[in-house]
């Protein structure tokens, strides 16, 4: 299976709570996806500085003072939207699904795996791309942190 991108943290959310009850995780669920929910990534202090971004990869607001974040010129605040933890993660996840996939083909093709199963394989593939590894997970917060003074 695959999810859609805007449903990642959604499903994420809900893989974490699956023993919860629906009353009791319902006012976030539907925060999480609210339409007028302005996307904000990165926040700034008084002075505008960046102090922490959401990790596009965690899912979760990281302070830059906790977290070491690679460059970014590009961006507004200078910085990556993952940090170097999460980028890496991504990095190996998406280069370990492109030599699965490939070999699953050749497999595919030398008649190993049977052409029904394809479709099955390559939704488990997708699934293992999409994880979100905990493996040296930086300590981080659902909510956006208050800048400190």
């Amino acid at each position: 299976m695959s999810t859609k991108k805007a449903f990642v943290e959604l499903v994420t959310f809900l893989q974490a709570n699956k023993g919860k009850k629906v009353i009791d995780i319902l006012d976030t669920v539907i925060d999480m996806t609210d339409s007028k929910k302005n996307a904000i990534t990165i926040a700034y202090d008084e002075k505008g500085v960046a102090y922490a971004i959401f990790c596009y990869y965690h899912k979760q607001w990281e302070l830059l003072s906790d977290v070491e974040y690679g460059k970014k010129a590009s961006s507004k605040s200078g910085f990556n939207t993952m940090c170097k933890i999460g980028t890496n993660l991504w990095t190996k996840q998406q280069s370990t699904s492109k030599q699965q996939k490939s070999k699953l083909l050749d497999d595919v093709a030398n008649q190993k795996v049977d052409p029904k199963d394809l479709l099955i394989r390559l939704d488990e593939i997708e699934d293992e791309r999409n994880l979100i590894s905990s493996t040296n997970k930086p300590k981080g917060s659902a909510n956006m942190p208050q800048a400190k003074k």
